[in-house]
């Protein structure tokens, strides 16, 4: 059985053991292929994941070198192997080897599911598999896009979990984590109305509308705006909800 994690540190586990990817380029050479497992990258596309725009002298030598040490590295995968092709290189494997595959596949059962609870557990099981910031200490300018897109993918699944959980009537689940998460985007009036609903659903309504009138404060403060529509129709629940409602 093998697994490569990019959610996190870049990693190959074969049959339960963490595989040393050596140098961080030899790492990045990994992840500019499982990023798009089963489809062929570009022998310049790979160069500009890999290296921007300051590749080595002799790019081709270079990338041969990681190749070949990654197969290595790789072998006894079954399933897995790194193709070279004409003008491209390849990561050929199922796509649920790659973490972040894997993430997108269970997402996507989760948006499918008619069932809360069960929309809460795959919300789960994804998350579950992000370890840290993705591509951990890899930085190119094509890893940081891919990264930022990535953080906004897990971003929306937090989201979408935490919907689910309030619709259960699981508040005081939630509460702990939305305040955490909106302390770290400030300007985040989803979160934000999350965090009203969770605290209005626990009773604690004199303290959703103190989140209300800080988010609001704050948006006219900083960026001269008001309350959209995800903070105006929270509001608006509280004023016509009993609590715990």
């Amino acid at each position: 059985m093998v697994e490569i994690r990019l959610l996190g540190a870049v990693e190959a586990v074969v049959d339960g053991v963490v595989r040393g990817l050596g140098h961080a380029r030899q790492r990045c050479v990994l992840a500019g292929l499982a990023v798009d497992v089963n489809r062929p990258v570009g022998y310049d596309q790979l160069v500009h994941r890999v290296w921007g725009d300051a590749p080595p002298p002799r790019p081709r030598a270079a990338l041969y070198g990681y190749l070949y040490r990654l197969r290595r590295l790789l072998a006894g995968a079954r399933g897995v192997a790194l193709v070279r092709g004409p003008g491209y290189y390849q990561l050929t494997a199922p796509p649920d080897v790659v973490d972040l595959h894997r993430f997108e596949l269970v997402v996507e059962s989760a948006r499918r599911t008619g069932d809360d609870a069960r929309r809460v557990e795959l919300y789960d099981d994804a998350l579950a598999l992000w370890r840290g910031t993705a591509f951990t200490g890899l930085d190119t300018p094509w890893l940081d896009d891919v990264r930022a897109v990535l953080e906004q993918r897990r971003h929306l699944a937090e989201r979408h979990r935490t919907e689910a959980a309030l619709r259960l009537g699981r508040c005081d689940e939630v509460v702990a984590d939305l305040v955490a998460r909106t302390r770290a985007h400030p300007f985040d009036e989803h979160l934000a109305a999350q965090l009203m609903l969770a605290l209005h659903g626990m009773g604690r309504t004199a303290e959703a509308f103190t989140v209300h009138r800080a988010m609001c404060g704050l948006l006219a403060e900083e960026l001269g705006t008001g309350p959209g529509e995800a903070l105006r129709a929270a509001h608006d629940r509280l004023l016509r909800t009993p609590v715990g409602g």
